[in-house]
């Protein structure tokens, strides 16, 4: 185990010495996103729809794995700032037991459930085909893809965000690589359509849980199974989940709430071009805003380490920094986005345009960018509230934002501007969460700064 470096040193410099790193794997992760959603809607809008669908099954175990991984991270990084090493291999190894069995019942529970879940969800037959080719294979891999989801949250509590990017970027490429060559059949491959961007995800993820392990265990040296107890291993669980299962509930509420938006989409005009238009925007402006959810990722080893170490001082001042560069960074990608509104959607169906999807995507693109500036500090401020030890708040917020404005209030406008109406309700709980959530992340902290006073 390496001491705890974040608790010293120039608070700026840190963050961005982190955040490039991260950055870059976020990128990647996006990239991968949009070559996959690419690749597929290049066999018509029918497979990008049943792509679409399988979105928010994909996001529900995403929540889940990197609940578990804010977890990881917050309880990990407090105890490097404690320099407990014995706890760190603690925390760190039965973090990875508790994945791989959160990975094997997601399978278990998964697999057998596929048809009936995405008719609730909307999908018409038609699309069944397609989302069986897909999400079977996903099931099986389901454990390749969490365990080192909790691997790289273990290398980032140390402040290394070095090396979950290199893991990231280099299954990136190879995925990128695989999705060529076996949903379109390029390079000698065979043309498996919407399954072959199904197993070049199982095979990239394969490739991430070794790096991950070989990392953890030969560079950092903080996995041990040589003192393997149960007593032990239930005391971390408890102590990853005091902060993971808030995390988890608080990530389930993204797909939930766009399992309810996708389902309100299904109902009106041109549900398919809708459905698409929602799920291909989410993924494309996550280039947008994917700086700042890297600074956001980087906050809470750097919070929760001087947390550890008692340093409130570096904690305020690393929050002055993100807000400020968070609205600069806003402006500059929400005029971005909105001058290069009608260039997105070409891209995504150049084989077999569809103008109805275009149009859709141009008025997305209009509307969606003047979230970004709060979106953004909304990812700020819950990490502060994650690295803090208070997920419950953060849990809190995002319910309010996804299920209690933006929901209710996109059926309402729906009714009188139809598809530009869950656009319009999307702005508008964003901007009153985005906003609560600053003054919610102060109030917070000065009290835990006064607590330690007294």
């Amino acid at each position: 185990m390496q001491k705890a470096k974040l608790i010293e040193g120039k608070i700026g410099m840190s963050l961005l010495k982190m955040s490039i790193p991260m950055f870059f794997g976020m990128i990647g992760f996006a990239l991968f996103n949009f070559f996959d959603t690419k690749f597929v809607g290049e066999l018509g809008v029918e497979p990008l729809a049943a792509i679409s669908y399988t979105v928010i099954t994909v996001l529900i175990m995403f929540a889940i794995a990197f609940g578990l991984g804010t977890g990881v991270t917050a309880t990990v990084g407090k105890a490097i700032g404690e320099n407990n090493e014995n706890k760190v291999k603690n925390l760190t190894t039965y973090g990875l037991v508790l994945s791989l069995v959160l990975g094997v019942i997601i399978t278990l529970v998964g697999f057998p459930t596929i048809e009936p879940l995405f008719i609730l969800f909307g999908a018409s037959s038609d699309l069944m085909p397609y989302i069986k080719d897909y999400m079977e294979l996903w099931y099986i891999g389901v454990p390749l893809i969490i365990v080192p989801i909790i691997g790289n949250s273990a290398i980032r509590a140390q402040g290394n965000t070095l090396i979950p990017a290199l893991i990231m970027g280099v299954c990136v490429v190879f995925n990128i690589f695989l999705d060529y060559g076996l949903i379109l059949g390029n390079w000698g491959m065979p043309r498996w359509e919407v399954f072959g961007a199904s197993l070049a995800t199982f095979i990239s993820r394969f490739m991430t849980l070794i790096a991950s392990i070989f990392f953890l265990h030969y560079k950092f040296n903080m996995i041990s199974m040589k003192h393997f107890s149960f007593r032990e291993m239930f005391v971390s669980w408890y102590e990853i989940l005091k902060i993971g299962v808030p995390s988890i509930l608080t990530q389930l509420v993204i797909p939930i709430s766009i399992g309810l938006i996708t389902r309100l989409a299904s109902t009106l005009e041109n549900k398919d071009q809708l459905v698409s238009t929602l799920q291909v925007g989410s993924r494309i402006d996550f280039f947008a805003i994917a700086v700042v959810v890297s600074l956001g990722t980087v906050l809470v080893p750097f919070i929760a380490q001087n947390y550890g170490a008692k340093n409130f001082n570096r904690i305020r001042h690393s929050l002055k920094i993100s807000r400020v560069f968070t609205i600069l960074w806003g402006l500059f990608a929400t005029v971005l986005f909105i001058v290069l509104r009608d260039k997105i959607g070409p891209v995504f169906l150049s084989e077999k345009p569809d103008y109805i999807f275009f149009q859709y995507m141009s008025d997305f693109y209009l509307i969606i960018p003047f979230t970004f500036i709060f979106r953004m500090l909304f990812a700020v401020e819950t990490s502060s509230l994650n690295a803090l030890q208070k997920p419950i708040i953060t849990g809190v917020l995002t319910f309010i934002e996804l299920i209690i404005l933006y929901y209710p209030i996109a059926i309402l406008l729906s009714q009188d501007y139809g598809y530009k109406g869950i656009y319009y309700a999307f702005v508008i709980a964003t901007v009153v969460c985005g906003t609560a959530a600053i003054f919610i992340n102060q109030f917070v902290l000065q009290r835990i700064w006064k607590k330690s006073l007294s």
